[in-house]
């Protein structure tokens, strides 16, 4: 048990430099991410919390609450990740658009 526990812990932690270092996260978005790798790490050492944190919600297991709360972080990403395809989406076109006007106006 103690070794899944650290594999954990390292994959884990792995991630979370692999994240924080290649990236350009806003204060807000490392301080989440922070947030969130403790709060994994100490349900991976202390999962007997995951069970009274869900029972305070009112939901069975600790292992349903982090299901839950990972179906609402995946959703959320999902969204967000659509949202700025979308913004990139309209940004090249209005760029392709005035490419082929400038083009257009070097023919006549």
């Amino acid at each position: 048990m103690i070794f899944i526990k650290i594999f954990l812990i390292a994959v884990l932690t792995v991630i979370f430099l692999l994240a924080s270092l290649s990236s350009r996260f806003r204060t807000y978005q490392r301080v989440t991410l922070i947030f969130f790798y403790l709060f994994l790490a100490l349900l991976i050492l202390f999962p007997q919390k995951a069970d009274k944190v869900a029972e305070f919600f009112g939901i069975g297991r600790g292992v349903d609450l982090i299901i839950y709360l990972a179906i609402a972080i995946l959703s959320l990403t999902v969204a967000i990740l659509y949202a700025k395809l979308k913004i990139n989406e309209r940004a090249i076109t209005k760029i392709v658009r005035e490419i082929a006007i400038m083009k257009s106006r070097k023919c006549e």
